[in-house]
C-alpha cells in the first residue's frame, strides 16, 4: 500500500546559494526537486504546528524569529537578537528559541497574527544554549559550553541544572515514548547519556561512534523510531549515521549519510531523510527490518539544508 505524499520543508544557511526555505514532496522513497517555499534570511531551524512555520531568521532590524503561513508569506517577524538563534520549536501555543552564541533563551507569543516577545533569559555568553526540551512543567536547555542542561519552569525561571563530565558538550535530547527516560547526546564527545526523568540521574552512558571511538566531535541529530526501539544519531565530520538499540544501549550500525556534514534528518513512514549541509544534499535512506539503515532511494540538491520538518 502506498503512503501518501507529504510535504516536507527545509531549513537553510543563506550565505552560499540559498535563498530561505526549500520545500519538496516525498512519498514512498522518492523526492522530488525542491521549490523556494519562503524567502528568508538565515533560516537554519524551522518548526511546524497546525500548518503554520516557525522560523529563525535575520531581519532589517535584526535576528529574530518569523511565523510563516501554508502558502510561504511571512505573516509577522521580531527581532530581539544581535545573532540568529540555532533553534526554534512550538509548545501550546507559545514559541521558544535558544541562541547559541548570545547564551539565551526567549519565548514568545503568536496572537493576532503577531508576534511579541514574552521574555529572554540570558544565562551566559557562548554558552552553547542548543535545544529546548518540555517534560511536563519543566523546560530542559542543553547548554554545550557549560556542560549542562538547565532546568527552567515554563515561565524561564531558573529550578536548577544537570550536569555532566567535562567536555560532554550537551547538543540535542529525545524522551523515549512514554517520558520516563532522556536520552541526551554530547556533541563534543559523541556519547549518548540516559537519564531517569523522575530524577534526572544518569543511569547509562555510551559512545554513538564504533570501536568506543569519542571526543572526535560532531555529533548532531537524535531522533527515537516510532516503536521506541531504535535510536538514531547523526556525527558531522565523520559524515555518519548510528544506529542504536535502546534495549541492549549497543551501536547496531554505522552507514555514511550520504554526504557531508549530516546536520539533521527525519524518519518518515519507513524511511530516514538526511540533510548534508556541505554537499548540498538531501537524501533518503530505506529503513530495514531491524531498523538499520538499507540503500539509497533518492537525493535532490538543496544549498546548505540543516534542518528538516515535515509540512
Amino acid at each position: 500500500m502506498l503512503n501518501e505524499k507529504k510535504t516536507i520543508l527545509a531549513g537553510t544557511y543563506t550565505d552560499s546559494g540559498s535563498e530561505g526555505i526549500y520545500s519538496f514532496e516525498f512519498a514512498d522513497g522518492a523526492l522530488e526537486a525542491p521549490q523556494l517555499f519562503c524567502r528568508i534570511s538565515s533560516p537554519k531551524y524551522i518548526s511546524v504546528s497546525d500548518g503554520l512555520t516557525a522560523s529563525i531568521g535575520t531581519f532589517a532590524g535584526g535576528a529574530g524569529a518569523a511565523v510563516i503561513d501554508a502558502e510561504g508569506n511571512c505573516i509577522s517577524e521580531r527581532a530581539y537578537e544581535a545573532r540568529t538563534s540555532c533553534f526554534i520549536t512550538w509548545q501550546d501555543g507559545m514559541i521558544y528559541t535558544a541562541n547559541y552564541h548570545e547564551g539565551t533563551v526567549s519565548s514568545l507569543t503568536f496572537e493576532n497574527g503577531q508576534l511579541e516577545l514574552k521574555k529572554t533569559l540570558p544565562v551566559k555568553e557562548h554558552a552553547g544554549c542548543h535545544q529546548l526540551l518540555f517534560h511536563g512543567d519543566t523546560v530542559l536547555v542543553p547548554s554545550l559550553f557549560l556542560d549542562r542542561i538547565l532546568l527552567l519552569d515554563r515561565e524561564l525561571a531558573y529550578k536548577g541544572a544537570i550536569v555532566f563530565p567535562d567536555g560532554t558538550g550537551p547538543r540535542h535530547g529525545v524522551f523515549s515514548h512514554d517520558g520516563m527516560k532522556l536520552y541526551l547526546l554530547g556533541e563534543l564527545s559523541n556519547e549518548l547519556y540516559v537519564l531517569n526523568t523522575e530524577n534526572w540521574k544518569m543511569e547509562a552512558v555510551l559512545p554513538v561512534l564504533s570501536d568506543g571511538r569519542t571526543h572526535l566531535r560532531g555529533s548532531a541529530a537524535i531522533r527515537l523510531n516510532e516503536d521506541g526501539s531504535r535510536l538514531y544519531v547523526s556525527t558531522r565530520g565523520q559524515d555518519l549515521i548510528s544506529v542504536i538499540d535502546t534495549a541492549s544501549l549497543k551501536v547496531l550500525q554505522e552507514y555514511y549519510s550520504g554526504g557531508r556534514h549530516p546536520r539533521d534528518f527525519i524518519l518518515l513512514d519507513g524511511y530516514l531523510i538526511c540533510a548534508n549541509r556541505y554537499s548540498d544534499t538531501v537524501v533518503c535512506f530505506r529503513l530495514k527490518e531491524d531498523g538499520t539503515v538499507g540503500e539509497e532511494t533518492a537525493r535532490i540538491n538543496i544549498p546548505q539544508a540543516v534542518s528538516l520538518a515535515v509540512k
